[in-house]
């Protein structure tokens, strides 16, 4: 008989035994988390192929094991645990056993070890490729690089809508039976309550501060001051303590490099730092001090909550549904970070030039190799650093680079980036270039919810989400602003005649439906489209003039076919066909002023969502010298320094991380830290703060000089 058959047998046996078992707490922990199962194939033990996303998506519970068949220690207890409660579980419940040995655990081992226990139908054994069960493994923040030190894990999810529990250590049949019938009661009540401030029945949430004031609806809301993440930060100069699930279901022990952080990086008040200096260690919370917390205002060792932090009056049912959203707060780190490693993607997109590529790239590649750098040779030296920098060194993972390129059409990217991810989930994205509309890489990573970080594009989605920040709204920006400027200098009297003109496609048509929309309802300003077939030809031109427009505007790129003169040599004289004012995109002409001959020199104006001529920030000069110190060529770069400051900018707010790696709270930081972060001047300005998702938000209009430089006209306008 096999060492494995008899361990499952004396275990079978342990659990049949009537002697009243050790307490729970003793054998399992409990943590709510939303775990997001990569869309990976795998194999069951007749062979049958498994798409484990929509697997687990199925109606109905799941349990979940990560297990391997020659385990001869926890596996036996897990499985056998599985054995003994298939029969007691709901009928509508299905048992999933994953291998994390797929080399070893082929489909016929896996039919073996199945009749053993004797499985029913409704529990299968998953196999698969090495790197669908690594991923599998990742995203349920159970990866070990070597099995043998793997972790007695048991996921249970209660269907749709409901979060995934994690179970570490050795619940017995009935535990597990009873733990699955719990998550299934629990339903998203409590999201809305944290996030939006709403009660399940529809009805605003109400608190009253320790001073009387009362408050309601979002503004009563846990988010509106712990935030989405619930790490909560600095508002003002007060300190707003995270409750995420680790911070309150677990005895709380200040982190050095955290109090350090806050006690001399942030400018507090009197009674903040008091607060701090009286951190120590609190007992965790239970369910019944949690709600008093709520009802009264005080922790569990007595201690008095912040003035600030309102008292709530919620029944029973009301108090267990934030509890136990409170729970799947943070429980387990973001994907794409696991003991060693932070993952971090790019995007490229298809269409975009070569040497713009590398040039972002290039950066990417020479701040990894640094940071990584960097890192080793402190980790060479941490008998050297205060306890707060251990802290730090403890808590950094290598940077590794994954440069993601698309190819095809926008319709396939959302294929392309699934099948990326499965492969290696990313904690973030940084940077990365578009050719034309983002939509699609926008929309996987807020479904994904992946933070990224300023992609070099002119058509991010007019709607911001929660995941992605761009340096500015791109064409859009500049066509809201040029709608502002036309309907403050409308002359009074007859409306202003505009005309723009532009192509079917994206870098046409959005900025085109943006300046409509400003303009929409403006009684002194009358707007007509002229949509192009082609170039701008004379014949279009002529077209164009027989509107009498007093305002030409032109969202095409190029300058060869702009200023072509037209057959009629006189619309290009001063009479009244002849427009006004000629506004154009300077990004649209790729930063290239084309030569202008009278009068087009006096008539045109340039939309430009940049820095103006001649703003200069020191920090330029940190950045180029960084850039050749690195031996990297000065070429495209304007896309260097963004690509310098974005990286910055992530380094800065890891730093803030310190180890919890949350996504929600980068973001958070990110909001918070943009402001502070040296910026070497792009943007004249990038500022962010909550739920804000461009960074810069003006534009100027540059006029052409007789000496053929550029210089800006009026202040910056900000639609």
């Amino acid at each position: 008989m096999s060492r494995f058959i008899r361990c499952i047998r004396k275990t079978v046996a342990i659990f049949a035994l009537a002697a009243a078992p050790a307490a729970a707490a003793e054998r399992y922990t409990q943590l709510l988390a939303d775990y997001r199962p990569p869309e990976v194939t795998l194999v069951d033990a007749q062979g049958a192929v498994v798409p484990l996303r929509a697997e687990l998506e199925r109606p109905g519970p799941v349990l979940l094991q990560l297990v391997f068949t020659t385990c001869t220690t926890v596996c036996p207890v897990m499985m056998a645990t599985f054995a003994a409660a298939q029969d007691r579980l709901p009928a509508d419940a299905r048992l999933l056993s994953i291998s994390i040995d797929p080399e070893e655990d082929t489909p016929a081992r896996l039919r073996e070890h199945a009749a053993l226990l004797r499985a029913g139908s409704r529990w299968r054994f998953l196999t698969g490729r090495l790197a669908d069960v690594v991923a599998v493994q990742k995203a349920f923040d159970a990866y070990t690089s070597d099995k043998m030190r793997h972790q007695p894990l048991t996921f249970l999810h209660g269907g749709q809508g409901a979060p995934w529990l994690r179970l570490e250590g050795f619940p017995t049949p009935a535990e597990l039976v009873a733990e699955l019938a719990t998550l299934q009661r629990q339903a998203e009540p409590g999201r809305g309550l944290y996030r939006d401030g709403t009660l399940p029945s529809g009805a605003p949430l109400r608190g009253v501060t320790e001073g009387g004031v009362a408050i309601e609806g979002r503004a009563a809301a846990c988010a509106g001051c712990h935030r989405r993440s619930g790490y909560g930060g600095v508002e003002g100069r007060e300190i707003v303590p995270p409750i995420t699930a680790p911070a309150l279901f677990a005895e709380q022990v200040p982190q050095r490099a955290e109090l350090f952080r806050k006690l001399f990086q942030e400018d507090l008040s009197p009674s903040a730092q008091a607060r701090i200096h009286d951190l120590g260690t609190r007992p965790a919370y239970t369910a019944e001090t949690l709600a008093a917390a709520l009802r009264d205002g005080r922790d569990p060792s007595g201690r008095t909550l912040d003035p600030l932090m309102p008292r709530y009056r919620l029944d029973e049912g009301e108090t267990a549904d934030l509890i136990a959203y409170l729970r799947t707060l943070a429980a387990a780190p973001s994907p794409g970070v696991d003991g060693e490693e932070i993952h971090f993607a790019t995007i490229i997109a298809p269409g975009v030039d070569p040497g713009k590529r590398q040039a972002v790239i290039g950066v990417l590649e020479a701040f990894f190799h640094r940071k990584n750098a960097d890192f080793e040779r402190l980790k060479q030296r941490p008998e050297f650093s205060p306890r707060y920098k251990d802290e730090l060194l403890s808590s950094f993972r290598k940077w590794v680079l994954h440069v993601w390129d698309l190819d095809g059409a926008p319709e396939t990217w959302a294929d392309q980036l699934a099948a990326k991810y499965r492969e290696q989930p990313v904690f973030a994205v940084l940077s990365g270039l578009g050719a034309g509309d983002w939509t699609p890489v926008h929309d996987f990573c807020e479904r994904e919810e992946i933070p990224c970080l300023f992609p070099e594009t002119e058509l991010p989605p007019a709607a911001p989400g929660a995941y992605s920040i761009y340096f500015s709204a791109g064409l859009t920006l500049e066509a809201e602003a040029l709608g502002r400027h036309l309907r403050e200098s409308a002359p009074a009297g007859p409306p202003l005649r505009v005309v723009q003109v532009f192509r079917d496609d994206p870098r046409g048509t959005v900025p085109a439906a943006a300046l409509r929309h400003a303009l929409d309802g403006a009684v002194n300003v009358h707007l007509e489209d002229m949509k192009l077939a082609g170039d701008l030809t004379p014949a279009a031109w002529e077209s164009l003039l027989d509107k009498s427009p007093s305002v030409v505007v032109l969202w095409l790129p190029g300058s060869d076919v702009i200023l072509r003169e037209p057959r009629r040599p006189k619309d290009l004289g001063a009479g009244p066909a002849f427009p006004q004012q000629l506004y154009l995109s300077w990004s649209l002409l790729g930063e290239t002023l084309p030569p202008l001959r009278e009068p087009w020199r006096r008539r045109v104006l340039l939309l430009d969502r940049f820095a103006p001529p001649g703003f200069e920030s020191p920090h330029v000069y940190r950045a180029r010298a960084w850039l050749r110190a690195r031996g990297l060529a000065e070429t495209a770069e304007r896309l260097q320094l963004d690509t310098w400051f974005t990286l910055s900018l992530t380094e800065s707010a890891l730093m803030h991380l310190v180890d919890n790696y949350s996504r929600d709270y980068f973001i958070e930081i990110v909001e918070r830290e943009t402001e502070r972060v040296p910026s070497p001047g792009v943007y004249s300005r990038l500022s962010l703060g909550p739920g804000q998702r461009f960074a810069s938000k003006g534009c100027s209009l540059l006029r052409v000089t007789a000496d053929g430089k550029l210089e800006a006209v009026g202040e910056r306008i900000v639609p």
